[in-house]
């Protein structure tokens, strides 16, 4: 049976969770995760290999983002669909 292959994502904006009390990721968060393309299996790998706890996908409304816990805080990773 055919499967289609995994949707990739290109991470476009880090950002704290609201509770974070800041406007800004850290930079060591940001250079590491912005820019970078990746399926849902493969953010997981990244958040891993960076020390971060990979918690959640939402998608819907034309908004897809991923949430990611690094040292006890909270991130959004905002996600722009690619063409796969």
């Amino acid at each position: 049976m055919y499967e289609p292959p995994e949707r990739t994502y290109r991470i476009v904006d880090v950002r704290p969770w609201a509770a974070e009390g800041t406007d800004s990721a850290p930079e060591a968060v940001r250079t590491f995760f912005e820019h970078k393309e990746a399926t849902l299996d493969d953010m997981r790998a990244l958040a891993e290999s960076f020390g971060a706890e990979f918690e959640s996908m939402v998608q819907g409304g034309g908004r897809y983002q991923a949430s990611i816990r690094w040292r006890g805080h909270h991130y959004d990773l905002d996600l722009e669909p690619t063409g796969q």
